[in-house]
């Protein structure tokens, strides 16, 4: 009944509930996906609405764990036609695995920037790499890199390729950098409004 003992439970139950609300998520989602039953709402977004709304969802479990995320987005980009949600669940997983696969000193970043005639997301992590072998396996479904790790820290090995999923849907594509014991960063390209196919329809 020490108040800090008290709180560091509570702390821990709040994590293990997110935690668990974040593979149920996947789960519902794959599930949709092998059914064709997934229905994406596309509408016109700003692009910085998206990157605050994933700054919001991981902002008290991030501070919890003392990770540093920086966020940073490039001024006047342009509009994005997307499924919001989707496009948050997507960032979503790249953060939840980036925080997954990193040590104890966690310095994650989410970028918004212009690239060419796309608008990209860019999630950066400190992390332990993936192999250059591996790099296209990783958004098959299930398919983990290094499973003891995945084991330790409750992944299933969905959260990559519903990444890919999601962002094929909006007409994008996904480009993955690491280098083994220096981090990766995951980069979503996906097309400005203006150049956006008719995805809603």
């Amino acid at each position: 009944f020490e108040p800090r003992k008290t709180r560091d439970y509570l702390e821990l139950v709040a994590r293990e509930n997110v935690r668990l609300s974040r593979l149920i998520d996947n789960f519902l989602t794959f599930s949709r996906m092998e059914r064709n039953r997934h229905r994406f709402e596309f509408t016109l977004i700003a692009v910085a609405e998206v990157v605050k709304a994933t700054e919001e969802a991981l902002a008290d479990r991030f501070r919890a764990a003392g990770v540093r995320l920086e966020v940073d987005v490039a001024p006047r980009l342009p509009a994005i036609r997307a499924d919001a949600d989707a496009l948050v669940t997507a960032l979503l997983n790249l953060l939840d695995n980036a925080y997954k696969f990193t040590g104890e000193e966690k310095d994650l970043r989410l970028r918004a920037f212009a690239a060419e005639e796309r608008v990209a997301f860019a999630v950066e992590d400190n992390g332990i790499g993936i192999p250059a072998r591996e790099r296209k396996r990783i958004f098959r479904r299930f398919y983990q890199v290094d499973r003891r790790l995945a084991r330790s820290t409750g992944g299933c090995g969905l959260g990559l390729s519903i990444v890919d999923y999601i962002v094929r849907a909006h007409g994008g594509e996904v480009r993955v950098e690491s280098r083994l014991g220096g981090g990766s960063i995951f980069t979503l390209l996906l097309p400005a409004a203006a150049n956006a196919r008719g995805a809603a329809a």
